[in-house]
């Protein structure tokens, strides 16, 4: 009787934060992305606290559902990664989205990390429905090697495997992160547990809102300008437009104003 009262409780919970979350959101006069019918998402990511916090937009979502979290490495190791997503399934009490060790044929999913477990799927024909990355550099300058991005130096043969694919691919670059860097003043006054570390992340120095915009644009996609690009990778990564590359959705550009009041709403706890 009492684990079935938790349960109901815990249910009622989730469904006040994100009653709360969308009328906060569209009181500012934006639409979210659904149409009643939330998207199932798969996130693909390496234990940033960016990564986390992308998370925490998705599950704060009425119009997503997160249907596996999947770690690659990258950021943060494979133990670290799932000890900081657990963290956060706990602080939303959080029991429908897991931790799963691979991502399925025909997934719809978000990477925010290099794109090798993306691309293991491709070359096993396992190919997804649809990729939202959160990598590249096509304008400005790369924060790695060879003036590429980082998620995308660290695995060039991955990213070319995506990039020969014919799945539909939607990229959130350095050339629109870089707009808006990280900012810990968007956090609750009382900043404890997972809370303390965001502020921690928030206040580095060179951080920027790189997986979070990424997140925003598939629960908000009407915040964002996009661009279709012909785009290949050089050997260090780096995206280049070739008219003989495949066509890409390069977001842009994105509504401060309403990136901000989803963020502020996703990492309230």
């Amino acid at each position: 009787m009492k684990s079935k009262l938790q349960n109901v409780r815990r249910i009622a919970e989730k469904v006040t934060r994100i009653e709360l979350s969308r009328r906060a959101f569209t009181a500012l006069g934006y639409a979210w992305s659904g149409n009643g019918q939330p998207r199932e998402v798969w996130l693909d990511q390496d234990g940033g606290w960016e990564d986390v916090a992308a998370l925490a937009i998705l599950l704060r979502s009425p119009d997503v559902k997160v249907m596996g979290i999947a770690t690659t490495p990258g950021i943060a190791d494979a133990r670290t990664a799932e000890f900081r997503v657990k963290m956060l399934l706990e602080a939303l009490h959080e029991k429908e989205a897991t931790l799963v060790g691979d991502l399925p044929a025909k997934a719809e999913i978000l990477a925010t990390g290099p794109l090798t477990r993306v691309a293991r799927l491709i070359r096993a024909g396992k190919e997804p429905k649809s990729i939202t990355w959160m990598g590249g550099a096509v304008t400005v300058a790369g924060n790695a090697k060879g003036g590429a991005e980082w998620n995308a130096g660290a695995d060039v043969a991955a990213l070319r495997t995506v990039l020969a694919s014919r799945v539909p691919l939607t990229i959130c670059p350095l050339d629109l992160t870089n707009q808006f860097p990280s900012r810990a003043d968007l956090l609750p006054e009382k900043r404890q547990g997972i809370l303390a570390e965001f502020k921690k992340a928030y206040e580095e120095e060179g951080r920027f809102w790189w997986d979070e915009l990424a997140a925003a644009y598939l629960v908000a996609p009407g915040l964002f300008r996009k661009q279709r690009l012909k785009l290949g990778a050089n050997a260090s990564g780096r995206l280049l437009e070739a008219p003989a590359g495949r066509d890409v959705d390069v977001l842009k550009g994105c509504d401060e104003q309403g990136f901000r009041a989803l963020l502020k709403q996703a990492l309230r706890f």
